[in-house]
């Protein structure tokens, strides 16, 4: 049956990328003790040594920045694990033939975060424009 055999490659799809994810948070949990407290939040500084370096020229350039606040959805100053994971799973549904977790961590990173990133760049760039225009 064609229609059992799409589910049954979709759920290898899934637990491929369930796999590589778990892998990923064992590299999390690293940067995670960083700090003395194993929480599932790390500090930017260490979000960016463990995973955003190799996308970003610098951890203070005003890129690094606001890819850190994109990554920041509640807004406390730390990257949650599960504000992450939202951009694993969606690059895993987007690109489920991913490899490794390399690669899956590249997909989030150059599919989804530094577009977003992008989007809160032109968005501040243009409130400034605005308050600029007002004065």
């Amino acid at each position: 049956n064609a229609m059992l055999d799409i589910l049954d490659k979709d759920d290898q799809n899934s637990n491929h990328i369930n796999d590589l994810i778990q892998l990923i948070y064992e590299d999390w949990k690293f940067w995670d003790m960083r700090d003395g407290l194993e929480d599932d939040q790390i500090t930017f500084d260490n979000f960016y040594k463990g995973f955003m370096a190799p996308y970003f020229g610098c951890y203070r350039c005003e890129d690094s920045q606001v890819a850190l606040k994109c990554m920041d959805v509640d807004s406390d100053g730390m990257v949650d694990w599960k504000e992450f994971k939202l951009f694993l799973i969606w690059a895993g549904r987007q690109y489920p033939n991913v490899k490794d977790k390399q690669e899956l961590l590249d997909m989030a990173f150059r599919h989804g975060l530094i577009p977003d990133m992008k989007m809160e760049l032109d968005k501040a760039k243009a409130e400034l424009e605005e308050r600029k225009a007002e004065n």
